[in-house]
């Protein structure tokens, strides 16, 4: 029987995704990531202190994102000036 830490995977739970990797797979921050949930831009739950965004409602909201003429909105690209 695994353990209750174990239940709470960082990666997925029941279609839902940490705010952390919701952070690296957006390029977003995690603060502005919790902004839009606290407005219900997002959807998402919040167990204890650690928010899940529903990946679907993520994925909708990256597509209208992307496809906005007005770029201010639009995740931020990091780039590794080391290479």
């Amino acid at each position: 029987m695994g353990s209750f830490h174990n239940a709470f995977s960082p990666f997925v739970l029941n279609n839902h995704i940490s705010i952390k990797v919701a952070s690296i797979y957006s390029g977003y921050s995690i603060q502005y990531l919790r902004r839009l949930l606290r407005q219900s831009r997002l959807k998402g739950i919040k167990l204890g202190q650690i928010w899940f965004i529903e990946k679907a409602y993520l994925d909708k909201y990256l597509r209208e994102a992307f496809n906005n003429t007005d770029n201010r909105f639009g995740p931020q690209q990091y780039f590794d000036t080391r290479i």
